[in-house]
């Protein structure tokens, strides 16, 4: 057993057969096979026990001229090395030569770890045969036989059996493998109808998968050079999906390079083959990039120009073939000719969206002829009387999926659908608003901006939920003295005439931002629960002096007799973006929930600080459920919209204009 060393870096290897892809590394050993004079190529795969399509080996088998063993030794070593250089077709049959760089056999190597070529030839008239490995692990190392073997019978070809199959090439099985092939030897397989390429025992015929297939030719291309080329294309479109590309080829259609088309063309899968000699020159000069090269990409963007032009000739032609078709089927919603250019236009406006429909909403084709009449007959009223707002409707309506379409017809049983857009919108309202908040509230301009009475308190008063569903505001910056005669107004008792009012430990007249309460039922009385809520600006932290007043709010009323014997619980939360050390040392002690700042049971009055961090952070977890359903995401620019549009009179300066809010 010899062994060959091929002459050239072993990570220039690795990097040519890494992230290959395996269904186009097949083609470059097909490739090889027909640069052998093959006329019957076959690829077959073999299964392992772990599951159907789970592939094990794969054989690619052809009925070529096989490799002489006298020039295998210089063929293996010397990358890029290849007879074929230096020559354009086969030496018997004369047809194109596809490869030329020596490469196509390292491409085994990214479909599995270990590969033999088994290779028939003629030796001095008599059939020999000898075996050529390697391994992955040793890329760049091959062995050979020392001397072939003469053979009684049989003919030349060569065997490729490629063992240790990765697992990411089971895409080699696919209906997808089959049509890349067949892109790739299209024209190869027209210009030359004798050869047959079986692929998993299927024969690659372009003819049975293409739709249409046209060629343009491109005369007197003038560079900016003043060279002149000429250049011809061919439009293949396929009846199955497939990737678009733009192939750059040599004048008989050989691919060198590929580029995408970089056009629209809903509807339609199709390969474009541009062919020149100019590309067979530029990849001598290792010159085919597009970007770098001004005269490439201008024969480029006149092949793409052209296949704007082809397609929307297509779609024209597919358009009038379908309404011609509705028509016959009398699903369609005009009748006669147009009287006036008004019904001329509303046809064509119909017909645009219709054929989208059409495109776009994968059921709308096999559905049934009643349906489509009446989605046609709805989509011509929307279209005369309210097209935008309609439009949307019935793409959404149409693009539910039928056990959906379903669910909505029985939701609708139950509730209207004016309930169910309230219920979602007002989900993405308040999605919107803690968006709207938290912008307020943190971003650094705002919070040297927003006055907690004028503007924050008056916006929170309108949106008590993000204190819990149960409460109800019921005061909003009034005095103490008000909040306890509203609180004995709750319970049914008429505070006298004149009131005494309610004082803070130092004499002055306390001012809560907000109260808000709930009625909690009780068998034998009616307890009630109040939140005062004492709002700090964003940009004040809840220092000692912010926490005393809290407390002497809450000192106050515990302090007055209209609150004793009254069965009612008094929490008082003090709110901002910070909590000082001190003061949050102080909330945080042992045996008592964190966060509180007093508490007095035999009083039933507690205090709370909060930070608007963890409020937020509350109020998502409860809409996270619903957020998710709903798969809405409240973005920046909607929540200000939101704001403004809502509370425009409370919002700071910076957050009415974009330029403001765009900081």
């Amino acid at each position: 057993m010899n062994e060959l060393s091929v002459k050239v870096q072993s990570d220039y290897l690795e990097r040519a057969v890494a992230g290959k892809n395996p269904v186009l590394a097949i083609a470059e050993l097909i490739w090889n096979s027909l640069d052998a004079e093959a006329t019957h190529v076959e690829v077959k795969f073999d299964s392992n026990t772990m599951g159907a399509g789970t592939v094990a080996k794969v054989t690619v088998s052809d009925d070529g001229q096989g490799m002489d063993y006298e020039e295998i030794t210089y063929a293996f070593e010397n990358l890029g090395g290849s007879w074929k250089k230096s020559s354009t077709h086969t030496k018997g049959a004369q047809r194109r030569l596809h490869g030329k760089r020596g490469q196509g056999r390292f491409q085994a190597f990214a479909v599995g770890s270990s590969v033999i070529w088994r290779t028939y030839f003629l030796q001095r008239g008599n059939l020999a045969e000898y075996t050529i490995t390697g391994q992955r692990e040793r890329l760049g190392k091959f062995f050979v036989d020392d001397e072939p073997s003469l053979l009684e019978s049989g003919q030349t070809g060569t065997e490729v059996i490629i063992d240790g199959v990765d697992n990411g090439s089971n895409s080699l099985r696919s209906p997808k493998a089959v049509q890349i092939i067949t892109e790739q030897f299209a024209l190869y397989l027209s210009q030359y109808p004798n050869v047959v390429i079986v692929y998993d025992s299927q024969r690659i015929d372009p003819s049975d998968a293409k739709e249409a297939e046209v060629t343009y030719p491109f005369e007197n291309i003038v560079l900016d050079n003043g060279r002149v080329v000429e250049a011809k294309m061919t439009v293949i479109e396929w009846k199955s999906d497939t990737d678009r590309i733009l192939y750059l080829c040599d004048a008989e259609g050989f691919a060198i390079s590929e580029t995408k088309p970089s056009i629209q063309a809903p509807g339609f899968s199709f390969t474009a083959y541009l062919k020149s000699d100019y590309f067979s020159e530029l990849e001598e000069q290792n010159n085919l990039l597009e970007d770098l090269n001004p005269d490439l990409k201008k024969v480029i963007s006149i092949a793409r120009n052209k296949l704007k032009e082809h397609f929307r000739k297509r779609a024209n032609e597919n358009s009038a073939k379908l309404v011609q078709e509705w028509k016959e089927a009398k699903i369609y919603p005009f009748e006669g000719e147009a009287l006036n250019i008004i019904e001329e236009t509303e046809r064509q406006v119909f017909d645009v969206v219709a054929l989208s429909l059409h495109d776009y909403l994968p059921d709308f084709e096999t559905s049934d002829k009643k349906s489509k009449k009446f989605a046609f007959a709805i989509l011509k009223q929307a279209i005369e009387e309210s097209p935008k707002a309609l439009k949307r409707i019935l793409e959404e309506v149409l693009d539910l999926p039928k056990e959906k379409q379903q669910e909505f017809a029985e939701l609708l049983e139950k509730t209207s659908l004016a309930a169910i857009i309230n219920a979602s919108k007002e989900v993405a309202d308040r999605l919107d608003f803690l968006r709207g908040l938290e912008l307020l509230v943190f971003d650094p301009t705002s919070k040297q901006q927003l006055l907690e009475r004028k503007q924050l308190h008056k916006i929170l008063a309108e949106h008590t939920w993000i204190f819990g569903e149960e409460f109800h505001l019921t005061l909003s910056d009034q005095s103490l003295t008000e909040v306890l005669n509203k609180h004995l107004h709750l319970l049914g008792r008429e505070p006298e005439i004149a009131t005494e009012p309610v004082l803070r430990e130092n004499g002055s007249r306390g001012i809560i931002d907000l109260m808000l309460s709930r009625r909690i039922p009780q068998p034998k009385a009616e307890e009630r629960e109040h939140l005062v809520i004492e709002l700090k600006r964003p940009n004040q932290s809840i220092d000692p002096q912010a926490a005393n007043q809290i407390e002497s709010y809450a000192f106050a009323v515990a302090a007055d007799e209209r609150f004793k014997d009254t069965k009612t619980k008094w929490i008082f939360w003090a709110i901002s973006n910070d909590v000082s050390e001190t003061v949050r040392k102080k909330a945080n002690q042992r045996n008592r929930p964190k966060d509180l700042l007093y508490e007095d049971e035999e009083e039933r009055v507690f205090i709370w600080v909060k930070t608007w961090g963890q409020l937020l952070e509350s109020c998502r977890a409860r809409l996270e459920f619903f957020q998710r359903e709903l798969k809405y995401s409240a973005e920046k620019d909607d929540a200000i919209a939101y704001l403004r549009k809502m509370h425009e009179k409370y919002l700071p300066t910076h957050f009415l204009t974009e330029e403001g809010a765009e900081k």
